[in-house]
This record gives structure tokens, sequence and C-alpha cells, in this order.
């Protein structure tokens, strides 16, 4: 009995316990093999029933049949709601291009899921928003490795300052995309920025948030750099920034 990964009831409490926990639980590398395992016990077992002469045969199989149903509804229950979370790190992960993403937690088959879905993700966002961003129509038919490449090319070497550079999150929440000739960040503001609209930047209301998880450096349309921050950091920064940041589950208000 020892050797016993999985049954009905180590099915429920993995169930219950993703269900109770917001972030994807982990579960042994062996999960697929044990529970094909424990399913194919249950239907030699079945099997069995149904060849019997036994006077209580009948109700047995009963039972059986019964804990049949109730592993597969737990098991598409488990499925669904590890599936969902999986989509939900995926859009996190494409919206912010985040690289402190936790794929730990993922199976190998769920891994392979997570980086297709991730790459169709970057896909469309790229043929779509980056084109509307850069005054184009939607082009989803060039090639995927194109869009992918777009999207990733803040990730390559350039002569921008670490602390200059921005990440994915600023440039699909209407932030500038910088570029090499930008090097210079007060420069780049005086010359990109009218003084009056600066001025008028700067005395907006702020709003006091308070980061939960770290946050890359980015550049908002002030054009200044804000970050890096790390986690229990406090800043005032922009309401609609704040707002941003509290709905991604970045930080909160204080």
């Amino acid at each position: 009995m020892d050797n016993i990964k999985i049954t009905l009831e180590t099915l429920y409490d993995m169930l219950r316990n993703e269900k109770k926990k917001e972030d994807l639980q982990k579960l042994d590398n062996s999960f697929f093999i044990d529970v094909v395992s424990y399913l194919r016990e249950k239907k030699a077992l079945l099997d069995l029933k149904n060849n019997s002469d036994e006077l209580f045969a009948a109700s047995e199989k009963d039972k059986v049949e019964y804990e049949m149903r109730s592993i597969k509804r737990i098991l598409k229950e488990l499925y669904e709601k590890r599936e969902k979370k999986i989509l939900d790190i995926a859009m996190n992960r494409s919206r912010t291009g985040s690289d402190i993403i936790d794929t730990s937690s993922m199976l190998r088959e769920e891994k392979i899921f997570y980086d297709r879905l991730l790459k169709t993700l970057d896909f469309y966002r790229g043929g779509v928003l980056l084109n509307l961003f850069q005054g184009e129509l939607p082009d989803i038919n060039e090639g995927e490795l194109k869009r992918t490449n777009i999207i990733r090319e803040e990730k390559k070497p350039s002569s921008i300052p670490e602390q200059v550079k921005t990440d994915t999150f600023s440039k699909f929440e209407g932030a500038p995309i910088m570029s090499a000739e930008d090097e210079d960040t007060s420069s780049f503001s005086e010359k990109k920025v009218q003084p009056e609209k600066k001025k008028l930047l700067e005395e907006l209301p702020k709003t006091s948030i308070r980061f939960i998880h770290p946050m890359p450096s980015f550049v908002w349309k002030d054009l200044k750099v804000y970050g890096p921050f790390d986690k229990g950091d406090k800043v005032d920064i922009f309401p609609e920034v704040a707002d941003l940041l509290i709905r991604k589950g970045r930080a909160e208000k204080v």
C-alpha cells in the first residue's frame, strides 16, 4: 500500500488544494504516470467484476463504476483549474514581458502548452497591437518568427543603458518606445516633451502605492524612467499607472 500514490482521496485533496490556492500547485513529475496506472487498475478490477459469477458482483461493479466516474470528474476539474491558471500566467507574461514568471510548478506537458500558448499570444500581440502602435494595419500573415522577434526586440543587447531600457509593460500601455538614438534620458525628455506639457504632467496628482512583487524599470508618458522596484517599495505615481499596476497584481494602494 505504501507504493500507492494516487487514490480517489488523494485526487480530491489535489483538486481542493488547487481550488483553494491562487498559484499553480506543485505536482509530482510522475503524476500522469501514476494516474494512468491507477485508472488501469480500476479498469482491470471492473473487468474482473463483469466476468464474475459471485452473488455480490453486481453491487461491487456499481461501486467501481461510481469510483471511475468520480475519478474522471475530479481529473477534469483539476485539469481545467490548472489550465486556467496556465492561461493567466501566459497572458501575464505576454502582456508584461516579465522575466520573473515562475513556471516551476508546471508538469512537462503543461510547460509545453505554456510555451506554445505564449508564442501564439506574442505572435498576435505583435501582429495586431504593435503594428497599430506603429501606425500600420494589423498583419498576422507574414510569419510567426518575424512577429516573435518584434515582441522580444527589447531583450536584444543594445547601446541603451540597462536602467533606461523599457519592458513590454510600458510598450503595451501607451508609453513611448525608446531606441538607441535616445540613449541620453535627459536629452530625450527635453527633446520630445514640450515644456508646457512636461510641467502639466508633473503637476498632476499622484497616487501612493506599495509594490507587492518586484517590477522592472519602465518609461511612462512623461518619458521619465521609473524603477526598478523591489517588493515593499513605496512610490507616488500617476493614478493611471497606479491603477494599472494594482490591476495587474504588482502593487497595492496605500
